[in-house]
């Protein structure tokens, strides 16, 4: 099964399809990985939930099936969900697709109980009814708590065929009642919500994060077929309301990137996404070799000046096997560094004072990748423009620097994490050379001052 192609350290399908994380939890001393998975194709069908654990995010138990589409509630799919730990109990909560004789999509949301044993059992369908006024597209729920009362926040389409988000309310995570819909700013934004996350912030704010779909494209955002982002504002929960809230910020730029969730390991907030596109399956040649999708390395998400900023987990570190280059205060032409393994950790600091422009090129003898940085427009451009295999195109958005540019790159076989400035924005996307040997180029209008750059070599994860 292995290929140029198979990730050392991303999270890949075994086989078949992995698309969502779903039921992201810290329990009984493990990290929990739910995740979307078809085991028997590269198709968009029979939706089970595949969970691998771990300790460190290098050592991961081999992945399994938890939950299969086998009962009338969920016969057609095992759709996305949420895990919530409550008396050494793991609650998952998910949404049952089901469709009819005709065609016609029922949805089900839906509770199983995963135990300390690592046995689990279906519980059933917690919520059968989809409320007045929207549609069945009606999905992917999660969990947050308050004052005692369990809040459930579920993907919606109103039956104007907009997008939104209502809440259900409970005392005991199985009896739920009907509250109302998340009141925002965003009245006709996309035709569906998909994974909402709400979560609250450090500094006594709360975050949606969520993956609308419809946005019109737009030179500097919404460049996806869908997209995922948040907006940050003051949470009323009588009635159920964001106050104030800011403007809908996209959360990661790449062309790979989709269905975000949120979970809490003490008082931090963690992501995990799909590295993925929905209806785009053709543009990733691995599932000729019957594999297809992965999922981001875990990140923390902490608030600062307005915004959701964003950097791999502490454990992430466990993956540095050793350094290959280190550079201080070193002004060259240009900066070249060859490898024949893309298993690298590549993070640079680097002056922009006399700069008017930055190129970051990834060589594949003679595809290309290649990161440009307009600093007087402040302008990132990513573009696979020139690669064979897999999707192509160009990303840009909007980068305000000051005097130096900080980048932190994880290089995987076919996955490619950029987080710039310290983790104010980030990159994530595939891409599917036909050689192993890799050059990376870094240059600039002028010769280049490296005040900091520093690569390492990253392990393979290891299935046991």
């Amino acid at each position: 099964m292995k290929n140029i192609w198979r990730n050392n350290y991303h999270i890949d399908a075994p086989y078949g399809l992995i698309n969502d994380p779903n039921g992201l939890s810290y329990f009984n001393g493990y990290y929990h990985i739910f995740y979307q998975w078809n085991p028997y194709g590269c198709e968009h069908k029979t939706k089970h939930w595949g969970l691998v654990k771990t300790k460190d995010f290098l050592k991961f138990s081999s992945p399994q099936i938890i939950l299969k589409p086998e009962n009338y509630f969920d016969k057609n799919g095992c759709y996305s969900g949420c895990g919530h730990v409550k008396d050494n109990i793991l609650n998952l909560f998910y949404t049952g697709n089901v469709k009819n004789e005709k065609n016609e999509r029922e949805s089900y949301q839906c509770l199983a109980k995963y135990y300390a044993d690592g046995s689990f059992e279906k519980k059933g369908v917690v919520i059968d009814k989809i409320p007045k006024g929207y549609t069945a597209h009606f999905r992917d729920p999660m969990i947050l708590k308050h004052e005692g009362t369990y809040y459930m926040v579920i993907g919606a389409q109103r039956e104007d065929l907009t997008g939104c988000v209502v809440v259900y309310t409970s005392k005991d995570l199985e009896k739920w009642d009907f509250k109302c819909e998340l009141s925002t700013n965003l009245k006709d934004f996309g035709y569906m919500w998909e994974c909402p996350n709400l979560f609250r912030l450090s500094h006594d704010k709360y975050a949606l994060l969520f993956s609308p779909q419809g946005l019109k494209k737009e030179e500097f955002r919404y460049q996806n077929l869908y997209q995922s982002g948040y907006i940050i504002g003051d949470l009323d929960f009588s009635p159920m309301t964001l106050r104030d809230h800011s403007e809908f910020q996209e959360i990661d730029y790449g062309f790979d990137f989709y269905a975000p969730q949120v979970f809490k390991k003490e008082n931090e907030n963690i992501m995990m996404g799909w590295v993925g596109m929905p209806e785009k399956e053709e543009e990733y040649p691995t599932n000729l070799d019957g594999w297809i999708f992965s999922l981001t390395l875990p990140r923390k998400i902490f608030y600062k000046n307005g915004s959701l900023y964003q950097e791999p987990i502490d454990e992430v570190l466990n993956l540095r096997e050793n350094k290959l280059e280190v550079i201080n205060n070193v002004v060259l032409d240009e900066y070249v560094f060859n490898t024949r393994k893309r298993s690298l950790e590549v993070e640079f600091n680097l002056d922009l004072e006399h700069q008017d422009f930055i190129d970051i090129k990834l060589e594949f003898e003679g595809e290309y990748i290649i990161l440009h940085y307009n600093k007087k427009e402040e302008v990132f451009v990513l573009s696979r423009e020139n690669m064979i295999k897999g999707g192509q195109g160009v990303r840009k958005f909007l980068l305000r620097c000051h005097d130096t540019l900080s980048i932190r790159m994880f290089i995987d076989n076919s996955i490619i994490e950029v987080y710039y400035e310290n983790g104010l924005e980030s990159t994530t996307f595939m891409y599917f050379p036909n050689s192993n040997n890799m050059r990376l180029r870094v240059s600039g209008s002028s010769p280049l001052k490296i005040n900091k750059l520093d690569i390492w070599n990253l392990r393979e994860i290891i299935y046991e």
